[in-house]
């Protein structure tokens, strides 16, 4: 019996970090009542981004979200919602002429919202899919690359100056949120975004809240997994919820939602 030892020498794969990167989110989330369980949900994203070497956090433009859909609450613990996004990604390479300054980026998208009362604050589960069609900034790229993007997003709501979340409540929202990808171009890049964020919001009235706070954000570059980038997140959200029934149909005052 003969016994043959092969060896083979391959490189050992290290991860390399981006620049850290310092960006703005401003959102606003809107709510409108149309019957007793159905909403219109609108959403609207302003982002800007910048480096260190540059004016962080507000250097350039970087994405305009607008986001959409009907929204359907089965109880005050579930609820789903269904429709569609049209997103505007700006060029990063401001004055680039082998690049064009704005692209299109479509999706469908549904999510899924558990939410599990206790006695002094709230706890979220939410699950959100994403069919997304994307293309390069080169000028003249048609190659247009489906992928689906896999959401896991846990957070709480915990009231600081009241005992229960109401108008006049003060509260602090830890979260933490996985982003996967799959599809033909994702290749070993699977884990898209890691998002830590935690924010203070104040709720000013059944119909209007508004949080800010601080996320850090890292995940795999698409074409180059071992590559990841990172950032530092400032965001300020608002949150208005208006009833657009008739007024004989209005109750006199709407649960506070995610």
């Amino acid at each position: 019996m003969s016994t043959f030892i092969y060896s083979q020498e391959s490189e050992e794969l290290k991860a390399s970090f981006d620049e850290m990167g310092y960006n703005t989110w401003l959102s606003s989330y809107n709510k409108f009542q149309l019957s007793e369980k159905l909403y219109w949900a609108a959403e609207m994203h302003y982002r800007r981004a910048g480096e260190a070497s540059n004016t962080p956090f507000v250097d350039r433009m970087s994405k305009i979200y607008n986001r959409h859909g009907l929204n359907y609450v089965f109880s005050n613990r579930f609820n789903v919602t269904v429709g569609g996004v049209l997103r505007l990604d700006f060029t990063p390479d401001p004055g680039n002429n082998d690049l064009e300054p704005i692209i299109l980026e479509p999706r469908i998208w549904h999510q899924y919202i558990f939410a599990i009362p206790f006695s002094r604050f709230m706890v979220y589960h939410r699950f959100r899919i994403e069919h997304r069609w994307t293309r390069g900034f080169e000028v003249g790229n048609t190659d247009w690359q489906f992928r689906n993007r896999w959401r896991y997003n846990f957070y709480m709501k915990i009231p600081l100056n009241n005992k229960q979340l109401k108008p006049g409540t003060i509260y602090l929202s830890p979260s933490i949120e996985a982003i996967a990808q799959t599809g033909k171009s994702v290749v070993g890049s699977f884990m898209e975004d890691i998002r830590f964020y935690t924010n203070v919001g104040y709720i000013a009235s059944p119909r209007v809240s508004t949080s800010a706070g601080v996320m850090y954000t890292t995940g795999q570059n698409l074409s180059d997994p071992t590559f990841y980038r990172r950032r530092w997140v400032f965001r300020v959200s608002a949150y208005i919820s208006l009833d657009f029934r008739k007024e004989e149909e209005k109750i006199p005052s709407i649960k506070l939602s995610d």
